[in-house]
């Protein structure tokens, strides 16, 4: 009987020895059977092991955290990037600069018995209140505490207003009123150089006011009256040197009482002079070659017209 030569290679991991059949005949049953489970034996590990080294390793499960929530934004309702907490103007993008809500008391009758009170508050990119609630009333008089300027409309009025202080109240109060009698309104009445700067002042915080054209014409007068006196030709009661002080010229003033003038020489004697117990109207030639002139209880002096 033949049997077949046997060669084999013993695998470590499984201690299996697979054995190659390099038979040259065959007719054992013996040596079949033993050769049909050797190499069904191989063909499985071989299977095992491709299954194995093809097989893609699990993935770790993910552990349970719950996602961080997104913090909620803080509120910028004018969306300028400012959050409301720290805008000073939460509704104005542009964050233009406003005046505080004040309180003006305003009195209707001169005996202060009525009287209201309104908040004020400016707005706009100008900051200019809006005055036609207390206008409508028409107070004689109001009043409020001190107010610093703050707009850029209520730091030009301090400006031309030339107060000495920070405070802008009286401008205010002055804005508030519509006086019927008030003496800015009157006819003919003139500014002076005091009360122009105030008078510019409050118009340029109330430019609608119901007397702002008469407070116009009333400064207007004035500023004429002020450069008449810059130039030496208004001037009131005293001695002025002609020449230097006052100019040479033909001046008149009205409505006097007691009133009297000289012309005086280089020696203060008299050149001419004139008394008159009441006039209309009083006239004088005052010339170049007069030294000084002096005068009391005549009032303003202007040049003829």
């Amino acid at each position: 009987m033949l049997l077949a030569r046997q060669s084999g290679t013993r695998h470590p991991s499984t201690g299996t020895t697979c054995l190659r059949l390099t038979t040259r005949a065959s007719g054992a049953l013996i040596t079949a059977a033993l050769l049909a489970t050797t190499v069904t034996g191989c063909d499985d590990e071989r299977r095992t092991t491709a299954a194995a080294s093809t097989a893609t390793p699990s993935a770790s499960a993910s552990p349970d955290v719950s996602p961080t929530p997104s913090p909620t934004p803080s509120p910028d309702r004018d969306g300028d990037g400012i959050f409301d907490l720290a805008d000073a103007y939460p509704d104005d993008p542009e964050n233009i600069a406003q005046q505080s809500p004040f309180t003006v008391t305003c009195y209707l009758t001169d005996d202060f018995d009525e009287r209201d009170a309104y908040t004020l508050t400016t707005t706009g990119r100008e900051g200019r209140v809006d005055f036609t609630a207390i206008w409508a009333k028409k107070p004689v008089s109001c009043e409020t505490d001190m107010v610093q300027p703050v707009t850029s409309t209520e730091k030009a009025a301090l400006k031309v207003s030339k107060y000495d202080d920070n405070d802008i109240s009286v401008l205010y109060e002055i804005c508030s009123a519509v006086d019927p009698d008030d003496t800015y309104a009157e006819a003919g009445f003139a500014a002076s150089s005091q009360q122009i700067p105030e008078r510019n002042a409050a118009l340029l915080l109330c430019p609608k006011h119901p007397h702002a054209k008469k407070w116009r014409e009333a400064v207007k007068r004035g500023q004429v009256d002020v450069d008449l006196a810059a130039q030496g030709r208004l001037f009131g009661e005293g001695t002025f040197r002609v020449g230097k002080e006052i100019k040479p010229g033909t001046y008149v003033t009205t409505d006097v009482d007691g009133c009297y003038w000289e012309r005086q020489d280089r020696s203060g004697d008299t050149i001419d002079n004139y008394f008159t117990n009441s006039a209309r109207r009083v006239q004088v030639t005052i010339r170049s070659s007069d030294y000084a002139f002096s005068s009391e209880r005549c009032g303003e002096w202007r040049p003829a017209r």
